[in-house]
């Protein structure tokens, strides 16, 4: 069955239920509907709960009080299943400040067994149950109100089957013998910093491995002040200044801020206040010898051409483990580890001895 909560008095009637999971460390499938296009952080419009054969839709907009439902997010004795974890988890600690744990991600345990690290809720469902899901709501606007029947039918089924798809993922990763390299990946879905930008690291999101030293800290100081002000406002960054015209600020290094209009890096209206904010930040900024990014050559044709093989041994070595490839590493994950010999995530964990120390001994190899 499917409810729809929307009143504090049937959110406060499901306590009990959130009291009886507690006490039997029972299980719970999660899942939400939200809307990024227009806000800084994602917005939370529904929070779907599925327990046994009921599935629980609630409308986050319309209820004041959600601390019984971030209680529930944070007793640890209360397993939540979601598939592909990463964004309800981003979107529900900054709504309600606590992250969902312990947790079990289907689409990740299904890819320590070979599945398709892309692969959807709906696509799993059709292939483990055979159920084909509607889609015709995936593209709603869930901050409209009210919600149709067909939008909370729609959201229910999102963990209506999530509880099976459970089941069978557990079950082959324990008969993979992968529980201890899943469960070591997962540790890291509970790292809060994933899920906040302080504007001070807003700069690693881009590339400026070209520019001159100068150059850099100008586009690091105007990438805190762009996140800083995007946070502040609650809109995209992309609405403050794109990243695009964030380089040609750098790079044209404007005086005035009838210069700045000139380069059209602002829209119209906003312009006249930010262009003074932009040319202060560029004014204030301190730099050294020391450079923000490394500088980072094309690769040579040769060279691509070894990274290419090194993406051939690493399929390789996704079929050896039965592991799917995308969970091992990317395109550039590889050609970071080639320039550098040095990996974070390739070099570390259970990836060190089974994926990145492998790649080092083929590329020794490969230029001996």
């Amino acid at each position: 069955m499917n409810y729809l909560i929307e009143e504090q008095q049937q959110l406060t009637d499901l306590e009990p239920m959130f009291a009886r999971l507690h006490e039997t460390s029972g299980v719970v499938a999660v899942d939400t509907e939200f809307l990024r296009e227009k806000t800084y952080n994602a917005k939370l419009c529904l929070v779907q709960l599925g327990v046994e054969q009921h599935q629980y839709c609630i409308d986050v907009l319309a209820i004041p009080d959600l601390s019984s439902l971030a209680q529930l997010f944070a007793d640890e004795k209360i397993l939540k299943l979601f598939h592909a974890a990463r964004q309800d988890m981003e979107v529900i600690y900054q709504t309600l400040n606590v992250l969902p744990k312990p947790i079990f991600d289907t689409q990740l345990a299904s890819a320590f067994c070979g599945g398709d690290m892309q692969q959807g809720y709906g696509a799993m469902v059709l292939e483990r149950t055979g159920i084909e899901l509607a889609k015709t709501q995936s593209r709603t606007d869930w901050t409209r109100r009210p919600l149709s029947a067909d939008q909370i039918e729609y959201a229910g089924d999102d963990v209506a089957h999530l509880h099976e798809l459970y089941i069978q993922t557990h079950a082959q990763l324990e008969q993979s013998g992968r529980s201890d390299w899943y469960l070591e990946e997962l540790e890291t879905y509970y790292d809060v910093d994933k899920y906040s930008i302080d504007p001070a690291t807003a700069y690693q999101r881009l590339s400026g491995g070209n520019l001159k030293i100068k150059q850099q800290y100008l586009l690091k100081a105007l990438a805190e002040w762009r996140e800083t002000v995007a946070q502040k406002r609650d809109i995209p960054r992309s609405w403050v200044m794109r990243d695009d015209k964030l380089f040609d600020l750098v790079m044209q290094q404007p005086k005035t801020e009838e210069a700045v209009k000139e380069l059209g890096v602002f829209g119209r209206k906003s312009v006249t206040y930010m262009a003074p904010q932009a040319l202060q930040v560029m004014k204030n900024v301190e730099t050294s010898d020391e450079r923000v990014w490394r500088q980072v050559d094309p690769l040579t044709k040769n060279e691509k051409k070894l990274c290419s093989s090194m993406m051939a041994e690493l399929a390789s070595i996704s079929e050896r483990l039965g592991i799917a490839q995308g969970l091992l590493g990317t395109r550039k994950d590889l050609e970071s580890l080639y320039r550098h010999r040095q990996s974070k995530k390739l070099l570390n964990g259970w990836r060190g001895e089974h994926v990145g120390n492998v790649l080092l001994d083929f590329l020794l190899e490969k230029q001996a």
